[in-house]
Parts: C-alpha cells; sequence; structure tokens
C-alpha cells in the first residue's frame, strides 16, 4: 500500500478544480485568501504558527487520496483544541465548554508546534490527560 495514493498533478489549480470536480473558482478563491494571509504569515482559519505558514503560489499542483483505509498515513495535527489540565476544552473566547472533553491527537499538546515531538508521544498524553478528563467528566455525573 503507498504512502498516500498519488490521484494527479496539473499545471494550473483551475484544472486542478476541473479534474477533481471542484465548483469552478473555489479551490482558486481558497487558496488566494490563504496566500494573501500567508504573505503576512498568519493563518485565521487554523491559527498555525507562523513558521509553518508559507504561501503555495507555485504549481505544478497535485493531490493524493488520503481516504480513510486508502492512505497508510493520514496526518496529525501536532494540536488540537485546547482544553484546562482536566481535559475540559476551552473556547476562543477563553470559557469552559460545559460537557466537551479532549484529550490526545486531538487536544492542543506539548507539542504544539512541532517542535520536540517525538512518536508515541499523543499516546501517552491521550493516556494522561484522558485519565484526567474521565475522572473531571465522572465527577459531575
Amino acid at each position: 500500500m503507498p504512502l498516500c495514493p498519488f490521484i494527479d498533478g496539473w499545471e494550473t489549480v483551475e484544472e486542478m478544480e476541473q479534474a477533481l470536480g471542484i465548483p469552478a473558482g473555489r479551490l482558486a478563491a481558497t487558496l488566494a485568501s490563504y496566500n494573501e494571509n500567508a504573505q503576512r504569515q498568519v493563518d485565521p482559519e487554523f491559527h498555525k504558527a507562523p513558521e509553518w505558514v508559507e504561501p503555495q503560489d507555485q504549481g505544478p499542483w497535485g493531490a493524493y487520496d488520503l481516504t480513510l483505509g486508502k492512505a497508510l498515513y493520514a496526518g496529525f495535527t501536532l494540536g488540537g483544541m485546547r482544553t484546562t489540565v482536566d481535559g475540559e476544552v476551552v473556547a476562543e473566547d477563553g470559557h469552559v465548554i460545559d460537557g466537551l472533553y479532549a484529550a490526545g491527537a486531538c487536544a492542543a499538546n506539548i507539542a504544539q508546534d512541532g517542535k520536540g515531538y517525538s512518536s508515541g508521544t499523543q499516546l501517552a498524553e491521550g493516556s494522561y490527560f484522558g485519565r484526567r478528563a474521565g475522572r473531571s467528566a465522572a465527577s459531575l455525573a
């Protein structure tokens, strides 16, 4: 099984949209918005650290099938939702979202910026913070 099956490559974003059945202009608009922000090294949608934000304005362009069961490795985020030490999810405005917990790969973790990550880190975080989250949730039941 290939790591991520290659679908195809294109010289232009417009060719890519057409071949993949993406409505005309949608991918181009998304990429233009991303690139506009990337010029300032900001990512308002996913809040990536500045050193991970670079304009994507040079082709050729390629697509890979990351469908579960087809890709051997679909990637991981190195962080997700911000949480308290007990796994309660914290909204962008800083308030705790009652009853919502996260731990492991779906939570903002120790290696949020990708520096210092080693294999298994998310498993350890999932175990430790998952246990804390479970205890916290159980105390409310």
